[in-house]
Formats: C-alpha cells, structure tokens, sequence
C-alpha cells in the first residue's frame, strides 16, 4: 500500500529508490528483486492508470479519515495520532528508515473464528474422494517423428491438426469449456502452418464457447502480419471481419493511453525551466506548476535562468532527509496532549534560549510551541497562526556581540515572545509570517488549503536556504513566502455576503498540476441501505474537471473521498 507514496501520476514515474529505503536493510535485496518482475511492473501500471481492480477496491473500503487527508496531502509527516499509536505499539518503534523485518509466517498463530462445523475445517479422505471426482478429460498428443526435417515437422502439425478436428467433431456442443481449449490449440497449430484464415476462425470460435482465453494480442499480430491477399479473404467473411475490427479497435483504445512506467532519476545535466518543472513533479516534492515556478526563481538568484544537476541534487537531498527525519520525530504523551489529533510537527529549530526557557521551537500546521529542555521534555505555547500580531527580525546586546532575536506578539499575551535563533533567525522570521499570512487567508476564505500551500512553501524555503548555502540564501528563499507578500501587494478582499455564507471552501483541483475548471457538479445525499458499508451512508458531492477527472468529497467532512477515473468529455 506504501507504494501510492512513491508515485507521480503526471509523469508515470516511481521513485523506486525512495521506497527501498523504507525498507528494512535484510529485506531490501528481496524487494529489489521484486521490482523487477513483470507482475510488479503490471501493478504499478495499474495504479498509475488509477484502474479500480480488486486492490483498489480494497484499499478503498478500508481507507481511514488520515488516508484520505493524505490523497492531497504530499507532506509525509506523522499525525500526533499516529505518534501515540507508535508509543502504544512495540512495532513501530523501529527507526523509520529500518523498518522492522518481515515476521517469520510460522510464528504467528491466526486468531480463531467463531466454532464451525469441523468437516469444513478439515479435509477427510472422502471428500477428498469427491473434490477429485470431477471427470478429466486427457487429449494425446502425436508422437514426434525423427529426424526433425521439414517433411516430418509438417507431417507432425498435419497430424496434430487432424486429431483436434476429431476430438472437436465428436465433442457435445454443452461441453464449451473443453471445446474451447481444442479450438485454442488447433487455432496455434494452424498458426504453426502459416494457416492464418485458419487460425482466426478457430480463435474466433472462442466467442461462442470461453472468451476468458481469447488471446487478444496473439490476434492482434495476426491481423498486423497478414498479407494483403489474405486480409481481402478476412474482410469477406462477416464473422472474421467483426472480429479483426474489434481487436483493432481495442487496440487503438489502448494505444491512446500511455502505459509507460518510469523509474526516477536525478538529472545529469542543466535544466530549463519546463525541464526542471517536470523533474520537481517527477520526484513528488510539489505538483503545483506555478510553486515550482517561484521555486525556479529562488534557485537561480544571481545565476543565469537554469539550474545545474548539484543544485538539484543538493535541494533533493535535503528535502528526502528532513522528511525521513520527520519519521522518526517522537514527542512524549505530555507534549502531545496539548496538540489536536490530526497535527504534525514540520520543522524543529536548533536548541535556543527564549525567555520561556531552553528548547527546540516546533512548526506544526496550527501553532509554534516550545519543547523545552532538560529532563523529560515539556510543552511551552508560543502562538496560535491566527493570534499573531507582529513578527519582528531583531538583534539583542550580548556582551560586545549582537545576537539575532525573533520576536512574536499575540493578541492573547502580553509578553513578546523571544528567541535568540542566531543564524536560523532570517530563515525563521520569513517562515512565521508565510504561516500566519496563510491561516489568516485560510480563515477569511475559509479554505484550508491555503494553510497547505503555506507548509509547502516554508518546508520550501527551508530545502533553498540549506541547498544554496550562499549570502544570496535567503533573499532566494523570499521568493517563496506567497502569501506574505499577497497580504502585503493585493489584499484578497472577501465580500461580507460571501463570508457570511460561506462555511468551508473545497478546491477540487487541489492536488493538481494546475487549476481546472468545474464542468458538472452533482450531490449525492446519504443513505443507511444496510447492505452498504457504514462509510458508504455518508453524502458525497461529485466534481467532473474540465479534463474528464471526477473528484469525489465526502459531503460529511469535506475531505477527498476519491479520485476517478480519467474519461472522455462525450462519455462524462
């Protein structure tokens, strides 16, 4: 299931690397492996074409509130939730980048179920007995003559030809099923011949008695190989024309789809700005077009408009290790029951002096608070997003040294808050104020969507200022403080109708590259049909975007339900 975390849908990429690191060491040879096999190959094709096969639908039915928070969540940081459940759970403390190793099957003893009959539990001689007296049916193969010559081999599938037209002669029409697996066969033979018309007429027949075996592609090179003359033949019968405009429409329909699954790479050479917009997505740190824009613009200060493969890599680098790091952050119960369930801690400063004590300053999506240090660590609020007043990037004497200070008012205290953050002050000060800017346009337009952009700005920031490491560093980094400088340039004005009214703005395109436009909306009501799964009861609101996208909103909490499949406008 961890796989979806890997995955650019955009793209079709997997970052392959990425998820073997999540592994633990002993196991990550064994998926290694895995990787490579075709059938892993044809499930990530499956998930990156969004195709609801069983696993979907699994996945789906027992999807929790957080999974689907982190459909649009690209953000891999722990819930608090998820901290108390690791400090509950033996297992989970491991460090996230040695997860524990696959348990040995054989030591795990399966809870038993409710008591049954135990003639279903367990397999007596006689039922054995019956599961095998099932009749089967053998077909001789003709025996191969020697030497292999032209003559004997034709000699061969002449024979094997005329054995299966008997055996399909004296077959009854209700057996279809073995009917079905003698056309089969006699249709390779006479493909063996060269026998084309031959073949297709017996694959034909699978129609009439087991189209799960049909084989689609084999047909299909059939029809792509023939000659002209004998593609004239085909076309005249009415059964076999059918049946080739139907492969190859089947065809067409696949080809329009782009199945292709990429593995991610880091670049080797310099990029442009569309190049680097697709490596950025590529690697799942942001979808959004016009953030990797600004993004651009903060690595290329003072440069020319293009950025080499070491700054990338720089940047990635440290974006990939602050998000392992996170993994492994562990508040105890006494800090994390000040913080709500659904909270995770983005960024921890270095240990400072405030003047609420010695600790680490902790970033979460709602609040700064102090973890304060010495002896078992401790809780210290410093500020609510939405009650900060002033922000402000000062120094302070210290000896014949002036020490960097950030200071935070609030509206609910009266003391300023200090913090001597030294040479994290710059990256701190531009930091605060994106996410107070952040929640206060959240809560004017009531859309917490916003205070996502403003994460993924500052955690932004953050990855410029370590990866340029330059006196340029954080002027580069302003370039991302979005909503700071909205607040400042265009004031987004509510009008008070629309706010009044307004409960929660949803913003379907959230996840996107870039916006789309809303084609068709529809509200589906809730229902308590008792053969539904209780989650199935709640409402739903539907929005099918202007490229043939359904997005589906539980109505009940407003977070994404689904994504759908992607179809055709003439369809929708």
């Amino acid at each position: 299931r961890e796989v979806k975390d890997y995955l650019n849908y955009e793209h079709r990429v997997f970052n392959s690397e990425e998820f073997l690191k999540t592994r633990a060491v002993g196991d990550q040879p064994f998926y290694r492996k895995v990787l490579e096999t075709y059938m892993f190959h044809s499930f990530l094709k499956a998930r990156l074409s969004r195709k609801m096969d069983a696993f979907a639908r699994l996945e789906l039915s027992s999807q929790s509130e957080e999974d689907r928070l982190d459909l649009v969540n690209t953000l891999r940081r722990p819930t608090t939730k998820r901290m108390a459940s690791k400090q509950s759970n033996p297992h989970y403390m491991v460090n996230r980048r040695m997860v524990i190793s696959m348990p040995n099957l054989q030591d795990i003893k399966l809870p038993e179920g409710p008591t049954r009959n135990s003639s279903l539990r367990v397999i007596e001689s006689s039922v054995a007995v019956k599961m095998l007296s099932k009749p089967i049916s053998t077909f001789k193969i003709p025996e191969i003559r020697f030497p292999l010559m032209f003559q004997c081999v034709h000699s061969y599938y002449t024979d094997f030809y005329n054995h299966l037209s008997k055996a399909i002669n004296t077959l009854s029409p209700d057996n279809s099923a073995l009917l079905a697996r003698y056309f089969y066969l006699r249709g390779l033979i006479s493909l063996m011949q060269g026998r084309l018309l031959n073949a297709l007429s017996d694959f034909q027949n699978l129609d009439k008695t087991d189209l799960r075996i049909f084989p689609t592609d084999l047909v299909r090179k059939i029809v792509e190989t023939m000659p002209p003359s004998e593609r004239l033949q085909a076309d005249c019968k009415p059964e076999l024309k059918r049946l080739i405009s139907r492969v190859m429409e089947k065809q067409r329909e696949v080809t329009k789809v782009d199945d292709h699954v990429k593995h991610f790479e880091l670049p080797k050479t310099h990029m442009q700005l569309d190049d680097f917009v697709k490596r950025i997505q590529e690697s799942g740190i942001v979808k959004d077009t016009d953030t990797i824009h600004r993004l651009f613009d903060a690595l290329t200060v003072g440069h020319q408009k293009q950025i080499d493969p070491e700054t990338f890599k720089d940047f990635y680098n440290y974006w990939k290790e602050t998000e392992a790091e996170a993994q492994e952050v562990n508040l105890p119960p006494t800090v994390l029951q000040h913080l709500d369930k659904n909270e995770c801690v983005y960024k921890l400063s270095c240990s400072v002096k405030t003047n609420y004590g010695v600790g680490k300053i902790a970033l979460t999506q709602k609040r700064l608070f102090l973890l304060t240090e010495g002896g078992c660590p401790g809780y210290v609020q410093i500020a609510a997003f939405r009650d900060i007043e002033d922000i402000k990037n000062t120094t302070v004497a210290f000896l014949l040294l002036r020490i960097p200070t950030l200071r935070i008012k609030t509206l609910s205290k009266t003391e300023v808050f200090e913090a001597n953050l030294k040479s994290e002050c710059d990256l701190w000060y531009l930091i605060v104020k994106e996410m107070s800017a952040g929640k206060k346009m959240a809560d004017d337009h009531k859309d917490p969507q916003y205070i996502q952009q403003a994460l993924t700005n500052v955690l932004l920031m953050d990855a410029v200022v370590h990866a340029l490491q330059s006196s340029k560093a954080i002027y580069a980094a302003s370039k991302l403080s979005y909503f700071d400088r909205m607040k400042n340039e265009v004031p987004m004005m509510v009008p008070k109708t629309t706010s009044e009214t307004l409960k929660h703005k949803i913003n379907p395109s959230a996840g996107e590259t870039f916006p789309q436009a809303v084609d068709v909306l529809l509200y589906t009501p809730g229902h308590l049909d008792p053969s539904e799964r209780p989650g199935n009861a709640h409402p739903k609101l539907w929005c099918a975007l202007n490229e043939g996208k359904v997005v589906v909103f539980d109505a009940s909490t407003w977070s994404i339900q689904q994504h759908c499949f992607q179809m055709g406008r003439s369809k929708l």
